[in-house]
């Protein structure tokens, strides 16, 4: 079996965990690093006592050698993200560099220990079929293959290359074509001449749509992943959701916790990178509109109701609004979409 077939395995494990106790979920990834890590018995360690002043603690799994210990798996319910502060205590108190911090998403932590501060890098790694850094984190750090140096390079080749692709994309605007274009004709036309026509043409960047289709595993018969929900003309639909686990009500308050809930998953989040995560097409067809700043909502807009009054509060300060109009064809479209973020929308039977 490939690497990404076993990732794709996690998914599914970690879909069918989402609203399961931390004790189920500490036996799922005990049986997950022995089954496709190909760890023994006797490298888990489960549950291990760790000193902590005048307590004691128990670390959920330390993965070790026959020589040293070689990583912490710190495990919380996937429907919550928690766990850092307690994950360093441990790889404070244990002398450990490397540690895995599994929640709503799962992240790969470079730790120093030796640090008067807590300092590190972090990979986050969404729950996402197909996610090429979810197969690379099963391949570096199967047993057979686990060396520390290539997964502390892979956490910060992936962050430089993630940071390239946000630093690309803040910069895409239409300024940025627009001088572009001058720069381009200018070099055969009178600027004069450029200027002119180019003031006769309007010019648009927009993220292109890529519709992904989740694989979600349920023993809940009352649960639906999909929801296409075509009610008889003339009646409200009135389906409930539930957000990775939690009820949320209809589809606007669905919407709403939906990009809150990624928001509190990305603490530092810049505009710019929230409405790359949640583009406009989500929100179509209809309204067309996904999420604002709240500056840049109109009074007609306003008084109409189609965005939320309650604004999402970036660290920056930002203030964020979400599209309260929301039909079955375009809440359809979203719940297909944010999959792919690790977000999962179920309908209520």
């Amino acid at each position: 079996m490939s690497y990404e077939a076993y990732w794709n395995k996690i998914v599914s494990q970690f879909n069918k965990n989402l609203n399961s106790k931390e004790e189920i979920v500490q036996t799922s990834w005990e049986l997950l690093f022995s089954t496709i890590f190909n760890y023994s018995d006797s490298d888990i360690d489960s549950q291990r006592s760790v000193k902590m002043g005048v307590m004691t603690k128990r670390a959920d799994i330390v993965i070790k050698n026959d020589t040293e210990d070689l990583f912490v798996v710190e495990l919380k319910r996937h429907t919550l993200h928690d766990g850092q502060a307690q994950l360093f205590s441990y790889l404070n108190q244990l002398k450990i560099d490397l540690g895995i911090l599994v929640c709503d998403n799962l992240y790969i932590y470079d730790y120093d220990f030796t640090a008067k501060e807590d300092s590190y890098s972090v990979l986050e790694i969404p729950f996402t079929q197909d996610n090429p850094n979810g197969s690379r984190f099963v391949e570096l750090f199967s047993k057979d293959n686990f060396d520390k140096q290539k997964i502390k390079d892979f956490i910060k080749e992936s962050n430089q290359k993630k940071n390239s692709e946000t630093e690309i994309k803040n910069e895409l605007s239409v300024n940025l074509i627009t001088e572009l274009l001058k720069n381009h004709f200018a070099e055969k036309y009178p600027a004069v001449d450029v200027e002119k026509i180019l003031a006769d043409y309007n010019i648009s960047i927009s993220q292109k749509s890529v519709a992904v289709a989740p694989t979600f595993v349920s023993d809940n018969p009352a649960v639906s992943h999909s929801y296409i929900q075509s009610p008889a003309l003339g009646a409200k639909d009135s389906t409930q959701f539930m957000v990775n686990g939690s009820p949320t009500g209809g589809k606007g308050p669905t919407v709403y916790r939906a990009v809150q809930f990624y928001v509190e998953s990305h603490k530092d989040i810049s505009f710019n990178e929230l409405q790359a995560a949640f583009p406009d097409y989500l929100a179509k067809p209809g309204f067309g509109k996904m999420i604002r700043r709240w500056e840049e909502v109109t009074p007609q807009q306003w008084s109409g109701s189609r965005f939320n009054k309650h604004p999402i509060i970036l660290a920056d300060g930002t203030k964020v609004v979400v599209s309260t109009q929301w039909k079955p064809d375009n809440m359809h479209n979203f719940i297909e979409n944010v999959a792919r973020l690790g977000i999962e929308i179920k309908a209520i039977n």
